[in-house]
């Protein structure tokens, strides 16, 4: 075959150079896609165009894929062509000088598999226009080495082209090897390579190309708009160094020097700090009880982090309710033992306060005699989830759950995350529930409403009278498609929870949280809020204390405290701030209150300032009202307790060490919430305090626990002074 001339090598590259991909491919797609859709990744805050069906989103995916595909399979041949043909370009131009040495050299005949003389393999390759693209062939070095590697390597490439295998290589003797050609200059744009995926798309084609289309992908610019998509859909990863666990921890102080957060878009909420409150002028207190515990959790994340917690997060009642306190369960056929004391506080302003304690402990249910669930877990599985302290934690604790359940239980799986899909309607396969799990993968954006929406459709279809239909949200809490407000979604989880489905949030992560919104939908939603910073916490909550979060003791319920005004001067309650109900509604049936759940047992503490010239023993200080709904029989229950100074201890020592530990966790409390009532400021005195009621409780490992973090914390706390000054 002769070899084309200079001409002809010109004209072809000329034409590589105006090469246009075929007339109207563009138009040929956009034509396909009906006018009301829009193709793509949904940015948060902009229109999802997600309302094609799932075939016909499929069918135009498939279509843009092929196109794509076959439009980069035809550029890869035609730019090796071209670049084949400035091979042979150049090689022409250097001709008369190698075949004059080549035909000093003579080399004898090549025989090849078949016995008949070949053609040297240089000729060869100049002539096989047919051959591998010239980009993934070897440099042109003429068949003049003698080494054998050399030879064995050239025949390992002769077997992995595509054409006609090359011919064993004869080794000319004496013939000087010419300068190795410089190496082919990268590509500039190689940066911008999407692996698995085709970015910028053929030239003239399909604009931006498909990510994730043909294996290997095709070179080019990456549109500002697929950056801005990875920004987002990434955010966890690629604009919170905070949130890679792989980040060191000279890169995490350096980034809280730089903004002073620990934690990049975090949301809590303060409701306030309740004040003191003059008898004269109120003598009645009036909240919703509480057994939501994850701002303790959430406090103890920070901490663990090297932070000391946000102001903002810290809610007193849900520190003081997360531990337990030894109080008794109430006497068969009770539903609530109400115990009350007091003593002086250590951190009183004078001789004359008292701190008070209430706790209300609701009965106990064997996990075999509680009734069926039928349990519809909501999963986050955007883009922000994709960690393993999130969506890990999510299917590992789905996991401690699957082996508490009973052959009558019911268990189903919704998923969100651009768009809400169910993934298991409810069952009592482990196996399939197993198998369910293992497909959790994280996704797209957060489209909260639409998921609980679905969560609430699945919940409903499956409802079962006699059962605990409730509806299980695990989510870092941020929803940034569709309505992101909790308004928007609330008014159906009211109305569910009065059906009989009720919600329980489980929040997961730290940056780019929305402690706010998982705490407003739990109330709503007749539920608990609960923040898994571990499996161990995961444990508490899903095995441990499994019967209470799933079965309801008390619907509504609410505590009225009347405080004496002959006895006390002033009082107040630390914590409830958003849990407070106009005294006026105590008993008014529609006030949405607080749930209580099996075995839940739930803390108020007072801190009173008696009057110096009180009769002592001769009135009651204080009297306690606990109002709620029995859920099986729908009747109303009232229950008193009164209190008198024969509660009170006459020293803190002498105190119970249950009321010095609840007091010595709301103190911690306050003082990390800033209170202007926190009385002491010195962390490694509440953390001193706190170790000597921990040797009275032996086996209560979370009263050590907060003695550790109360250390740490002071510890932390010295660090920023020092820095600061």
């Amino acid at each position: 075959m002769s070899r084309p001339n200079e001409r002809e090598i010109a004209r072809k590259l000329a034409e590589r150079e105006s090469f246009e991909p075929p007339a109207g491919l563009l138009e040929k797609i956009k034509s396909e896609i009906p006018a009301e859709i829009s193709v793509g990744t949904a940015v948060p805050g902009t229109a999802k165009g997600n309302a094609m069906p799932v075939r016909q989103r499929w069918l135009i995916a498939a279509s843009m894929i092929l196109a794509v595909g076959a439009g980069a399979v035809g550029f890869r041949v035609w730019q090796g062509e071209g670049n084949r043909l400035a091979s042979q370009a150049e090689s022409q131009k250097a001709a008369p000088a190698a075949q004059g040495r080549m035909e000093e050299a003579k080399p004898a005949p090549i025989l090849g598999p078949s016995g008949p003389p070949t053609p040297p393999p240089a000729a060869k390759i100049s002539q096989d226009a047919g051959g591998a693209p010239a980009a993934e062939q070897a440099p042109m070095t003429p068949p003049m080495e003698t080494q054998p590697e050399q030879r064995k390597d050239l025949e390992s490439r002769r077997d992995a082209n595509l054409q006609s295998p090359l011919p064993p290589l004869a080794a000319p003797e004496n013939v000087p090897a010419p300068p190795p050609p410089p190496p082919p200059a990268k590509p500039a744009v190689e940066a911008s390579r999407v692996e698995g995926g085709v970015v910028g798309g053929v030239p003239g084609g399909v604009v931006g190309g498909v990510v994730g289309g043909v294996p290997g992908g095709v070179p080019g610019p990456v549109p500002d708009e697929v950056l801005q998509r990875r920004r987002v859909q990434n955010f966890a990863a690629a604009e919170s160094p905070m949130l890679d666990q792989r980040v060191t921890a000279a890169k995490m102080a350096e980034k809280k020097e730089k903004d002073g957060k620990a934690y990049d878009a975090v949301l809590f909420k303060s409701a306030g700090t309740n004040p003191f409150v003059d008898t004269t002028v109120d003598r009645l207190s009036t909240f919703g009880l509480d057994v939501d515990t994850a701002s303790y959790t959430v406090a103890r994340r920070y901490i663990g982090d090297g932070n000391l917690p946000d102001p903002d997060s810290v809610r007193v009642e849900e520190w003081v309710n997360y531990f337990d306190y030894g109080d008794p369960a109430p006497a068969r056929g009770e539903d609530f033992a109400i115990r009350a004391e007091g003593a002086p506080s250590p951190f009183a302003h004078g001789p004359q306060y008292r701190l008070l304690r209430f706790n209300i402990k609701a009965r106990q249910i064997q996990a075999g005699k509680r009734r069926p669930a039928v349990l519809t877990f909501v999963i986050d599985v955007s883009g922000s989830m994709n960690q393993q302290n999130r969506l890990g934690l999510v299917k590992d604790s789905l996991f401690l759950l699957i082996d508490q359940l009973r052959p009558d239980d019911r268990v189903g799986l919704v998923v969100f995350g651009d768009t809400a899909r169910l993934l298991l309607e409810p069952s009592n396969n482990r196996e399939a529930i197993r198998q369910a799990i293992l497909r959790l993968t994280p996704e797209g954006s957060t489209n909260t409403e639409e998921g609980l929406s679905m969560g609430y459709d699945v919940a409903g279809r499956n409802f079962r009278m006699n059962a605990s239909n409730r509806i299980i949200l695990c989510s870092d809490g941020v929803a940034n498609v569709g309505h992101t407000g909790p308004q928007a979604i609330l008014g159906r989880i009211g109305r569910e929870a009065r059906r009989g489905i009720e919600l329980t949030t489980l929040g997961f992560g730290m940056g780019n949280y929305n402690d706010h919104l998982m705490e407003q939908l739990a109330d709503k939603g007749d539920g608990r809020y609960a923040y898994l910073d571990t499996l161990d916490e995961a444990k508490r909550v899903l095995v441990d204390e499994l019967t209470g979060t799933l079965q309801t003791i008390a619907k509504n319920a609410k505590v009225q405290v009347e405080l004496n005004p002959v006895v006390v001067a002033r009082y107040r309650l630390l914590g409830y701030e958003n849990r407070a109900i106009a005294d006026q509604r105590f008993r008014d049936e529609t006030v949405d209150a607080g749930e209580v759940g099996a075995g839940h047992s739930v803390t108020a503490l007072y801190e009173i300032e008696l009057r110096a010239d009180a009769p002592h023993w001769e009135q009651p200080v204080a009297t306690l009202h606990l109002r709620y709904k029995v859920p099986e029989v729908g009747n109303i229950t009232e229950t008193v307790r009164r209190v008198g100074f024969e509660d009170f201890a006459p020293t803190w020592e002498g105190a119970s060490p249950a009321l010095r530990l609840a007091g010595l966790v709301a103190e911690l409390a306050e003082v990390f919430k800033g209170s202007p009532w926190a009385k002491s400021d010195d962390l490694n005195d509440v953390a001193r305090r706190l170790r000597e009621v921990v040797r009275q409780l032996p086996g209560n490992a979370k009263a050590g626990e907060l003695a550790d973090l109360a250390e740490r914390a002071a510890r932390i706390k010295a660090g920023q002074g020092r820095r600061e000054e």
